[in-house]
């Protein structure tokens, strides 16, 4: 066998253990000891809303087309002794199915907290809803902690 053929030959090895390497790489877990934050949610208010977009790699910095993501969760809501008000999270723009709601305390301003995975949709981003007591009400803090590549 020639010098040629023998280069050949171990291009092909590598191109067939990139994308060996590929597969193996998709799916794979990310998990972090610093969480991923945002000024858009740490702490600022919200009142009620439908299905919104948070773009996680521009508001969060999470790698673009990521398959899910591990949240955490700290809300209140002023007058949450008056009923249910929550916040869900989704991988879908449309229809009702959530992968993750977590609800206020039933005593006024006291903090409920909540954590899951959120699947995200094809282009890694997820969408939120709120129902809270009134405008401007509910104060979310939202963290990332790791995410599927």
């Amino acid at each position: 066998m020639n010098n040629e053929q023998r280069l050949i030959d171990e291009i092909g090895k590598l191109k067939r253990e990139v994308e060996r390497l590929k597969r193996v790489e998709q799916g794979r877990p990310v998990f972090l000891t610093t969480p991923l934050t945002s000024t858009s949610w740490d702490g600022d208010s919200f009142s009620t809303t439908d299905k919104t977009l948070i773009d996680l790699s521009a508001v969060f910095g999470v790698p673009a087309a990521v398959k899910a993501v591990i949240v955490k969760v700290a809300l209140r809501d002023s007058a949450s002794a008056s009923g249910l008000y929550y916040i869900q999270f989704s991988g879908v723009s449309s229809g009702t199915g959530y992968s993750l709601t977590v609800p206020a305390i039933p005593v006024n301003d006291r903090y409920g907290y909540g954590q899951g995975i959120v699947p995200c949709a094809a282009n890694g981003d997820i969408y939120y809803s709120i129902v809270a007591s009134g405008s401007g009400t509910m104060h979310i803090y939202l963290e990332i902690w790791g995410y599927w590549l």
